[in-house]
């Protein structure tokens, strides 16, 4: 697993906008649909306070991707789609290996669970399961259209792991809805700004 960044022209987005991103996205890459473990991290922009966000032009769209599909990915650069009624563009692409580097964050984690106590145990399970060793902290919840109803995830940070388990947490993700840019983890210098509520 890797991540390919490519350059995005547009000029805005609504703010909830996993899922018609996956879905403008499907309309140049149906095959997206077939990569259980392939992952679209969240395009962060200013909100405009109207149920938007505004795109400068450094913004990149990025996906997490099984090498298999580079080639195809590629092939994306040029390419337009629409997302809520935006336009968007990929530009030129750019390859960027997994971080070596802790602690791990990710913006929102989905198991299902709407409350933060059940959340935390199903983390933890799944953690467990993975034979990850680590400590992590749950932050705000956040809420987002799956496609069928609005759901519950939190951001997550996992702090004091040895460098394969971050690496294999960045390859497997955690939780659900990987194509709505939930359980990427990414490398975070702070610990605090996770607006932690809770550690375990």
């Amino acid at each position: 697993m890797s991540d390919i960044q490519f350059a995005l022209k547009g000029d805005a987005l609504p703010l909830d906008h996993a899922w018609v991103l996956y879905q403008g996205l499907l309309t140049i890459a149906p095959w997206l649909a077939d990569e259980p473990s392939l992952g679209i991290h969240p395009i962060q922009g200013a909100d405009t306070g109207g149920g938007e966000m505004i795109l400068n032009r450094r913004v990149k769209l990025v996906i997490r991707y099984p090498a298999a599909r580079l080639t195809d990915l590629e092939k994306l650069s040029g390419q337009s789609f629409m997302v809520g009624g935006h336009p968007l563009t990929l530009g030129k692409s750019k390859i960027k290996p997994l971080t070596q580097h802790t602690p791990l964050y990710a913006h929102t984690v989905c198991t299902g669970s709407e409350d933060e106590q059940t959340f935390t145990r199903d983390i933890l399970r799944e953690l467990d399961a993975m034979n990850i060793t680590t400590r992590f902290i749950c932050g705000r919840p956040q809420k987002f259209f799956d496609g069928e109803k609005i759901a519950t995830g939190y951001s997550l940070m996992l702090h004091g792991l040895p460098i394969e388990h971050a690496i294999r947490v960045q390859q497997q993700g955690l939780g659900l809805h990987r194509k709505l840019g939930c359980g990427i983890f990414i490398p975070h210098k702070s610990i605090t700004a996770v607006g932690a509520i809770d550690a375990v």
